[in-house]
């Protein structure tokens, strides 16, 4: 599969906005970086970079508390960075570090082509979720709109489904870090090598404490309730939008598992399926 075109910059972000004094000091920070990574200057070799990413609202939040929570030894930073701004500008002080930022999503290849360079191993949790919920979430920034737009999901779900075809991306499902924690922790020390300190389903039991916990609506412990509330009365109208503006979501919900048929929709379109004449 051919990798999808950016999405427009709105969208991605893929540009980083510029900032008084950080921006004018990295080409000087690149260069010791570098200098670092080529073993001239004392530094702790960076052996693996595990970046966390995927559709916005789908628990990339969550999935990186987990981590830092339970995981130590690794360089974290208790809020969402850019992947390839930790990886050519943060000082190499642990040899392993973890970042994470949804929309890198979109630079998987370019965290590759970095690091590829240098003989460093990178690798992507990607993170997915039922669209119905994603595509209902709010967030605290913004609690009277929806998140995420149609467009927005679009352009994850093309580069989310190019992406899963990589030996170097661990698919998880927002559903299953909610409902099986002690399943993901097994995938994700599977996957990296790491170890864990305590078990993810006690994540919550101890916070680090510059860990910004704001774009999880409020701290609290593993709610599998969360699943379905997209079926809530309040996302009605929402559900019938999406059903016009996004067409193929009942076949999207099939193929990613969600759903066996297009009999959900019938309570929000009011068209009941028809079924196969009697013999």
């Amino acid at each position: 599969m051919k990798r999808p075109d950016l999405p427009p910059e709105e969208i991605s972000k893929c540009t980083p906005t510029f900032q008084f004094p950080k921006s004018l000091l990295q080409p000087l920070i690149r260069s010791v970086v570098q200098l670092q990574d080529m073993g001239w200057l004392p530094s702790t070799p960076l052996q693996q970079h595990l970046v966390i990413c995927g559709f916005p609202r789908s628990g990339t939040t969550l999935c990186q508390l987990m981590i830092e929570s339970c995981v130590t030894g690794i360089k974290v930073f208790g809020r969402e960075r850019r992947g390839l701004e930790v990886a050519q500008f943060s000082r190499r002080t642990h040899a392993c570090v973890m970042t994470k930022r949804p929309k890198d999503l979109f630079l998987l290849s370019e965290l590759r082509d970095f690091y590829e360079s240098r003989c460093k191993d990178v690798r992507f949790i990607v993170m997915n979720r039922d669209p119905r919920s994603v595509l209902t979430s709010v967030h605290v920034s913004q609690p009277g709109n929806y998140w995420v737009s149609v467009s927005r999901w679009r352009h994850c779900f093309l580069h989310w489904k190019w992406a899963c075809q990589f030996p170097d991306v661990l698919p998880i499902r927002y559903e299953d870090l909610v409902t099986r924690p002690n399943d993901v922790e097994s995938q994700i020390k599977d996957f990296t090598g790491w170890t864990t300190s305590q078990p993810f389903q006690s994540f919550h039991e101890e916070i680090p404490r510059s860990f910004d916990v704001r774009a999880l609506n409020g701290l609290r412990e593993l709610d599998a309730d969360n699943r379905n509330r997209w079926r809530q009365e309040c996302h009605r109208a929402r559900i019938q939008a999406l059903l016009s503006e996004l067409p193929e979501l009942p076949d999207v919900l099939i193929e990613l598992g969600y759903e066996k048929d297009d009999s959900w929709t019938c309570e929000y379109t009011g068209i009941r399926r028809s079924l196969p004449a009697a013999a």
